[in-house]
């Protein structure tokens, strides 16, 4: 799981998922976890479905990658594809 660096944040609601990543406290993870994904949904509703926007897309789905390997890592989320 790659570890964002503070100023490598492209995207406003990157900080979100920083902060999810480096957080320590399971029940403040469990927050934070809800916080950013609920940052991803919006941001993907705001983007729509227009054509512009290909790389942020790309950068939500990788955090929300990041959020599922979190939940299924650390919070022990079981997971559902196997």
């Amino acid at each position: 799981m790659e570890n964002p660096g503070p100023h490598s944040n492209k995207f406003e609601w990157q900080a979100i998922i920083h902060e999810a990543v480096v957080e320590l406290d399971l029940d403040k993870l469990r927050a934070k976890i809800t916080e950013a994904e609920s940052a991803i949904f919006n941001r993907l509703q705001a983007l729509g479905q227009t054509a512009e926007g290909t790389e942020e897309r790309n950068a939500l789905q990788d955090a929300s990658n990041t959020l599922l390997a979190l939940k299924r890592e650390v919070l022990k989320f079981p997971d559902w594809r196997g």
